[in-house]
């Protein structure tokens, strides 16, 4: 639900965003979720991506939740 931040209420962001800076989630899942998908895209503005070698690579965003998933170590 973080990942399409539009669909939610202020609030539900300001958790979400939380979330991610406080870095209480399992990595792993969002890792795997990334390897699955190649694209990770934030209400459909892309944000992060697999290369062809498995490095990560970042779109640039002024989306906070974006910024802050570009900052996770993967």
């Amino acid at each position: 639900m973080c990942l399409s931040p539009k669909y939610l209420s202020p609030k539900s962001r300001q958790t979400c965003l939380q979330l991610f800076q406080a870095q209480t989630y399992n990595a792993q899942d969002i890792q795997e979720q990334l390897h699955l998908v190649r694209l990770i895209s934030i209400d459909d503005a892309p944000c992060v991506y697999l290369d062809p070698k498995d490095k990560l690579q970042v779109f640039k965003s002024n989306n906070a939740i974006c910024q802050t998933l570009q900052k996770i170590e993967f």
